[in-house]
């Protein structure tokens, strides 16, 4: 026996509709689609015809370079202290080290008092101008992420404890 040869059904992307008939293939708006006859009557202004053999062309996808092992990345614990001592070591104000991390003095102040954690992008910037290591490596299965899920509440916690169960 010898397999039927079955049709390639055809979608319109601009209507989602089955197409019927002949199929367009046209740039429009940057992008190059195939729609029905319907679709082409109307966009036919601000569209362009693609020669099938062009149409039928798929980009090529750059390969993606996988990393062996992921490294999660966090702030030293101890930061406000060693960004305090470093910037006194180096005799600059909060207001100079703002300056110079092009961020406002408060949040420098607050950086140094504990009361808010610098992001990476923050630290980094730290830890050129000052000098000082804050960023460090967490491997994935260690670190803080196992104590927040025991405290962290799940949707199914609030419907517990709204329904008195516990």
């Amino acid at each position: 026996m010898k397999p039927m040869k079955t049709a390639v059904e055809t979608y319109c992307e601009m209507c989602g509709a089955r197409v019927t008939g002949p199929s367009y293939s046209v740039k429009f708006e940057g992008s190059t689609i195939t729609v029905c006859k319907t679709c082409y009557d109307k966009i036919k202004k601000h569209a362009t015809l693609v020669p099938k053999n062009e149409a039928k062309k798929t980009p090529v996808k750059p390969k993606l370079v996988q990393k062996s092992q992921e490294v999660e990345l966090d702030i030293d614990e101890s930061y406000p202290r060693l960004i305090k001592e470093a910037r006194e070591r180096l005799h600059i104000t909060t207001k100079e080290l703002a300056d110079r991390m092009r961020i406002q003095e408060n949040i420098v102040k607050r950086i140094e008092l504990g009361k808010l954690k610098p992001t990476i992008a923050e630290a980094r910037a730290l830890e050129r101008i000052l000098g000082i290591k804050l960023v460090v490596e967490v491997s994935p299965g260690k670190g803080g992420s196992e104590e927040l899920d025991d405290q962290t509440l799940t949707l199914g916690d609030i419907i517990k404890i709204r329904e008195g169960k516990k």
